[in-house]
């Protein structure tokens, strides 16, 4: 059996629609080498917790209407995309399922959309794929897809046991930063934002040794890499956080992610990020003036 795990995701540096209208957008293209070239973290747990006897091939497509011949070695197709590019994973669903092959869709828009995506795909992952994906994959075998896979309790899978992600799966040269999460979720539960509603309330963290593991694992492939922390918070707990960063510190890498400014509060803090290598750090300001938040519901 061979699954083929298709990741639509990051940012086009090049379309082709504003380049026959002549914008060029040189700061977009700027950006994008900078910092668009990052692989489908969730795919790669995908093929983390797929049966040693199922073999995965993992695939980047970077445009789908540039694809003219599909790979159909495969008993069981994939996909996730952001919203920006669902209706390219919709196209790609189809194009698939018109060949024959079974399509199962997930990720952050389709958590948010189940029943527009369920009409593009045969299966549709409402959650996190650690709990769901061995049950799917089981089910493919004995005939029995389920149109939908849903967590029971979302937000409760316990980040303790997540599995290292596949990195060996991906090409070194392909990518200019790395993904690895720490935490989900996160405790200030603001109207505007999805971080605290995709994956269940409450916040998660990862045992501080699972991650250094995870970064090790990249370190065989990249010796010197540049790690984005995939969160929406990281540094929200302050010992977990002070912890994390001295064990960093042997590893020699540097590492961009985002928290919120209460980082600015902790002078320990701030020097353990710059010795662990922290090379870019986003902090997000709704405002910087405290009466047009106003009508923003944040909880802080």
């Amino acid at each position: 059996m061979k699954v083929g795990l298709m990741a639509l995701s990051g940012v086009r540096v090049r379309n082709e629609k504003l380049v026959k209208l002549g914008v060029t957008l040189p700061q977009f293209v700027s950006r994008g080498q900078v910092i668009a070239q990052l692989p489908s973290l969730s795919l790669l747990i995908i093929a983390s917790v797929t049966p040693d006897d199922v073999e995965v091939d993992y695939v980047e497509v970077p445009d789908v209407s540039q694809i003219k011949e599909l790979n159909l070695d495969y008993d069981l197709v994939a996909i996730t995309s952001y919203s920006a590019q669902i209706y390219e994973a919709y196209e790609l669903a189809g194009r698939y399922k018109e060949a024959g092959i079974p399509v199962v869709i997930g990720g952050t828009h389709v958590i948010a959309e189940p029943e527009e995506a369920k009409r593009y795909a045969d299966s549709v992952v409402i959650g996190e794929a650690e709990p769901l994906w061995p049950k799917l994959i089981e089910d493919f075998r004995n005939g029995r897809l389920q149109p939908f896979y849903k967590e029971e309790r979302p937000g409760t899978y316990d980040l303790a046991n997540s599995p290292v992600p596949r990195y060996d799966l991906l090409e070194p040269k392909n990518y200019n930063r790395i993904t690895v999460q720490t935490s989900r979720g996160c405790p200030h539960d603001c109207e505007f934002c999805a971080g605290s509603k995709l994956f269940g309330t409450g916040f998660r963290q990862k045992p501080v040794d699972l991650v250094i593991r995870e970064i090790k694992s990249i370190k065989e492939k990249w010796p010197k890499p540049f790690i984005e922390f995939a969160d929406d918070n990281t540094f929200v707990d302050k010992k977990w956080s002070k912890d994390f960063l001295k064990a960093l510190i042997p590893l020699e890498i540097k590492w961009f992610t985002e928290t919120d400014i209460s980082v600015a509060d902790d002078e320990e803090l701030i020097r353990l990020m710059y010795h662990s290598g922290c090379y870019q750090l986003l902090i997000g300001l709704e405002s910087t003036n405290r009466a047009s938040l106003n009508g923003i519901d944040t909880h802080n």
